[in-house]
């Protein structure tokens, strides 16, 4: 079945919204706060909502948002990496978190989309010194049915996310990774998501975020938002 980006998009959108997701217009791509030059993540118009200690004026929401990077511009060109797009993302604000987000994405390209369970692997965050391993996604991921040699941990720098600045929410995330081909690269059992032959591409990506940066510390808020697919 073939799916044009505009259908996507809106198939995406409308399935939030019949998941009780209030569709919230991008914002600007110029940032007003001073923690970028231009909106990287549909999260960061969320922010400001996430550190409130006000109570948010609705419970989820999902969006469309612009985007513009330069972090990794001397790679775009390739199949992964975009300068300027669209990054549909979904977040709840206290209403649910790692299961519902999980089974909502899984729903949504599998039922929706109609992509087969077998060409999807799973990484999750493996934990390191400061933060531990996530064995509740693992364990989510299982409950599903995805076999447990195609839900892979691994480190920080893939599978952790934020802050967006210098300090902010954070936290562990999940990706969903789509295989393009059977066949590994000539790193064999090694070829996994992350590769950089290209037999894998990041399709989704979860974010939880339960903690938040204070420049040196890391602090466990009670935050319960959920996560970007772009």
């Amino acid at each position: 079945m073939f799916f044009s980006t505009r259908d996507i998009k809106n198939l995406f959108l409308d399935f939030f919204k019949k998941k009780r997701h209030k569709i919230v217009p991008y914002s600007s791509l110029i940032i007003s706060d001073g923690t970028s030059l231009f909106t990287t993540a549909g999260v960061q118009q969320f922010v400001p909502l996430i550190l409130s200690p006000e109570s948010p004026p609705f419970l989820r929401a999902c969006s469309s948002q612009i985007c513009f990077r330069s972090d990794d511009i001397e790679e775009i060109g390739d199949n992964f990496h975009l300068t300027f797009f669209e990054m549909l993302g979904n977040w709840s604000f206290g209403d649910y978190f790692k299961k519902e987000a999980i089974f909502l994405a899984f729903e949504f390209l599998t039922r929706i989309l109609q992509i087969p369970k077998e060409k999807l692997w799973i990484t999750y965050f493996g934990g390191n010194k400061k933060i531990p391993k996530d064995d509740e996604t693992l364990k989510i991921w299982q409950k599903l049915g995805v076999p447990k040699d195609r839900i892979l941990p691994f480190g920080k720098e893939d599978n952790f996310w934020g802050p967006i600045g210098r300090e902010g929410p954070c936290g562990p995330s999940t990706e969903i990774h789509f295989e393009l081909k059977r066949e590994p690269c000539g790193l064999k059992n090694q070829c996994l998501p992350n590769c950089e032959c290209g037999r894998f591409v990041e399709i989704w990506n979860l974010v939880f975020m339960q903690t938040i940066k204070k420049l040196a510390a890391m602090i466990l808020l009670n935050i319960q938002s959920c996560p970007e697919k772009s």
